[in-house]
């Protein structure tokens, strides 16, 4: 399975979905946050948290100071769209 990048996924949705599609992301990720709730600057700390989760989880890695992810990593309906 080939590796998507975290700054082209973000490059290629566009701006006023970002915010859902990090809240989607923490959603499957840490379901405890309730992100829905969060306000965006926290949404945007806990997804740089949960990148880093991610990859000592081996679902991610570190790339050039950005990372790399499964597929498997994102949330429905983004990993359709980009893993196709």
């Amino acid at each position: 399975m080939s590796k998507l990048r975290w700054s082209e996924l973000e490059a290629a949705i566009p701006l006023g979905e970002l915010p859902a599609f990090h809240r989607a992301f923490l959603a499957l990720h840490r379901p405890e946050l309730q992100a829905q709730a969060l306000p965006l600057r926290r949404v945007q700390q806990y997804v740089t948290q949960t990148l880093h989760t991610l990859a000592k989880q081996g679902l991610a890695r570190p790339a050039e100071g950005d990372f790399e992810l499964e597929a498997q990593a994102l949330p429905e309906p983004y990993r359709s769209r980009f893993s196709g």
